[in-house]
């Protein structure tokens, strides 16, 4: 989680949806409204040039004959513009006298241009049909009056609507970008304290860009929820320190007791054998006290003075040299397969990488069968060097494999082999330290334990 701002955070940030759907819901009562409205006008002004059709039939049928309504039609025909009005009368005879042409076609009549005059209206006409002295009388009044009110309803439209989505649109964005910010650095915070970094806090930026609503009330708790736990969590690690700190000491003298006890006992007895017995278990409780200890060290980040650039294919060498014989005595062999080619520099202490990796290949060959076949990987990756250890054992289930980076957590089948359950904890414990990325997986069989460092 980076907590950059893209284009799928703003556009899934609440305060751009709600601008959308305001913004749709204001455009979907204007169109609702101008629809109404345009529906009504439009009603109206067809009613009214339907009416000013008849209204003008009046003046004709005062013709008794043909020829005196023909020169009523052809008088009223210079008068008129056909862009405006449209006037024709055939006559009984066939013979047409107006400023348009009229042809019937399928028992329809069709308006054409005279040749005398103007051109038709590129709108069309309401038309007016009725027989008159023998003959047939059109008047057509022009739709430009529609046209003209539908166009005046989309400039409307379209000024109405697209200031609004302007505004509601960059609104949107602002509030979106201000939020998914805001928001970023709330989930930033969330994933660092899930990976275990509890110093991590929302800034103080987050919380005051907007006292009071409901993201600074988030961060605010937020931040008051990670203090309590990092508090909680110290005083327990403190405790865990301690404890192992004021024991170590009287076991190991304990253990140096058992010693000279041993040397004073005759080897044949059984109180020898009891002995021995209790020595080894004092050094396995000194050994845990001491692991404690160290991964108390380590998680509390002092050894990160002592970080230098070091070529971790050249350490793993070394290491694996040093493991080949333990690996060969169990059965096994131990591989290692440098792909970086000496491009894997990392940050880190060469001690605790050593012991890290010492970890991985003891557990291998402790629990990976009676032929551990072991292999170490070291690979560059653009932005990345990798760290993989592979075994062919039994594995780690899926669901336990948070568990085995827990101190002192062991699998079932694990109790009846040597070790303390603190192996797999300090590796989590020197790979947080190095800010490297530790995963589990099945490696069909066995188990792959994967670090992904960033390069130095």
């Amino acid at each position: 989680m980076t907590g950059r701002l893209n284009r799928a955070g703003i556009l899934a940030s609440t305060p751009l949806r709600q601008a959308l759907g305001l913004m749709a819901l204001v455009f979907a009562i204007l169109l609702v409204t101008l629809g109404f409205a345009y529906v009504a006008l439009r009603s109206s002004t067809e009613d009214t040039i339907r009416a000013d059709l008849k209204q003008q039939t009046a003046v004709f049928q005062v013709a008794a004959n043909p020829e005196t309504l023909s020169i009523i039609v052809s008088a009223e025909a210079h008068a008129s513009d056909p862009a405006e009005r449209a006037i024709a009368f055939v006559l009984p005879d066939g013979r047409q006298v107006g400023n348009v042409r009229v042809t019937q076609r399928d028992d329809q009549w069709v308006v054409s241009r005279h040749p005398e005059y103007a051109p038709l209206s590129k709108h069309g006409y309401y038309t007016l049909k009725m027989p008159l002295a023998g003959g047939l009388l059109l008047i057509g009044e022009s739709r430009a009056p529609i046209a003209e009110l539908t166009s005046t309803f989309l400039a409307i439209l379209i000024f109405s609507f697209v200031p609004s989505v302007l505004v509601s649109a960059a609104y949107g964005a602002w509030a979106g970008m201000r939020a998914r910010r805001r928001v970023s650095a709330i989930e930033t915070t969330l994933d660092d304290l899930t990976e275990g970094h509890l110093a991590a806090r929302v800034p103080e930026t987050t919380i005051k860009s907007a006292r009071g609503d409901d993201l600074a009330r988030i961060g605010s708790r937020l931040n008051r929820m990670a203090e309590t736990q990092e508090s909680t969590v110290e005083a327990l690690r403190q405790v865990s320190a301690d404890i192992a700190h004021d024991l170590k000491t009287p076991m190991q003298r304990v253990s140096v007791l058992l010693a000279q006890l041993r040397t004073a006992l005759p080897e044949d007895g059984e109180a020898h054998q009891i002995a021995v017995r209790a020595g080894d278990e004092t050094e396995r409780a000194v050994a845990v006290f001491h692991s404690l200890l160290q991964i108390a060290q380590i998680e509390g980040g002092s050894p990160k003075a002592r970080f230098k650039a070091l070529d971790l294919g050249a350490l793993a060498s070394d290491i694996t040299e040093l493991y080949a014989a333990s690996a060969e005595e169990a059965g096994g062999q131990l591989l290692l397969r440098d792909r970086a080619q000496g491009q894997a520099r990392v940050l880190g202490d060469r001690g605790l990488l050593g012991q890290l990796l010492s970890n991985l290949i003891e557990n291998a060959i402790r629990h990976a069968g009676p032929t551990p076949q072991i292999s170490v990987e070291i690979a560059r990756q653009p932005e990345l060097v990798v760290l993989r250890v592979r075994d062919h054992g039994p594995g780690i289930p899926e669901a336990e494999r948070t568990q085995v980076l827990r101190r002192l957590y062991r699998l079932e089948r694990s109790r009846t082999t040597p070790g303390n359950g603190l192996g797999l904890a300090l590796v989590h414990a020197v790979a947080g330290l190095h800010e490297a990325e530790l995963s589990l997986a099945d490696n069909h069989p066995g188990l792959i334990v994967e670090l992904r460092f960033r390069p130095a």
